[in-house]
């Protein structure tokens, strides 16, 4: 089960993000498994959500349905009441805010920051602004349809049966199982090229026992399409603060200089190259190539601009 303040922020995502109100049976089919197991706990857990969220001074509107879900009762959030308008924040201004959050580490701040219209990590990160995303209400349909999406991701063809929408440091990602790799895959939505295609309703099940936490990755490292890896020579100075972090198992090899040769997840490369860069002068990717050289190219491009 997801923790009250993460689960009640992806809560408010949700909400503000959606273009029509939502029931709490549409809000369990989406964030069913950030809950306690069983109706009556996660009701409970909902009515204590929505304190927390009006407790805070979300203005969280509530209207009873009519049609085929009369009497149902739907909950909403008018971004035009909730959010300031008119602030006019630079992308410095909006960091420095967002610093100032994970200093304070209160809830009143993280949520505060979606007043901003973006969304605060209390850890020491900054994370980037709450995207709104045409894609999501199509790909919400598709999950609680139980219909296949195809669509094209890093210029390749995919067709994925869709299980999940997890919110994760400002970025929205879609889980479910790649026919064409036969597994199941986290593809960030906003990479996403182009449109997406969704087939029948019913084509397939999800599976009964399926928890999109356990499957999305912890490091943001490995955070990608693919499976790719780096290996980095980390100097003396900190090869043991590199094997503490990664572990034993990552070093592929031992140098006379007291240095040392690890693998690391690199499929999220902006992830990968900002771990790298956190080690300065101290580590060297030496393979593959073709990372070793995006790399390269990167710092060039740096260069140039300066």
């Amino acid at each position: 089960m997801t923790d009250q303040l993460e689960r009640t922020t992806n809560l408010l995502a949700l909400l503000l993000e959606s273009r029509v109100p939502l029931t709490f049976d549409d809000i369990a089919n989406q964030l069913g498994d950030q809950y306690p197991p069983g109706h009556a706990a996660m009701r409970g857990a909902f009515e204590r959500d929505k304190g927390l969220l009006r407790d805070i001074g979300v203005p969280l509107e509530t209207e009873v349905l009519t049609g085929s879900h009369a009497g149902q009762t739907a909950y909403r959030v008018d971004r035009g009441r909730y959010e300031l308008r008119g602030l006019e924040l630079t992308d410095e201004e909006r960091q420095a805010l967002q610093v100032a959050v994970a200093a304070a580490r209160t809830t009143e701040a993280e949520f505060g920051m979606f007043k901003l219209g973006g969304v605060a990590d209390t850890s020491s990160t900054i994370t980037t602004n709450l995207p709104e995303l045409e894609l999501l209400p199509s790909l919400r349909v598709a999950i609680a349809a139980r219909a296949t999406l195809e669509f094209r991701y890093h210029a390749a063809p995919r067709r994925l049966r869709p299980y999940a929408l997890l919110l994760r440091e400002g970025f929205w990602y879609v889980i479910g199982h790649d026919v064409g790799h036969d597994q199941v895959r986290t593809y960030r939505v906003d990479r996403i090229e182009g449109s997406v295609e969704q087939g029948q309703p019913g084509e397939f099940e999800r599976p009964a026992d399926f928890d999109p936490r356990a499957v999305f990755p912890s490091d943001p490292k490995e955070l990608g399409d693919d499976d790719r890896t780096a290996v980095v020579r980390i100097d003396r100075a900190r090869a043991t603060f590199a094997v503490r972090e990664l572990g034993a198992d990552a070093v592929v090899r031992h140098h006379d200089d007291g240095g040392v040769e690890v693998t690391v997840p690199c499929s999220n490369v902006d992830a990968f190259r900002s771990w790298l860069f956190g080690w300065g002068a101290h580590a060297e990717v030496v393979a593959p190539p073709a990372v070793r050289a995006e790399i390269i190219d990167w710092l060039r491009a740096m260069a140039s601009r300066s």
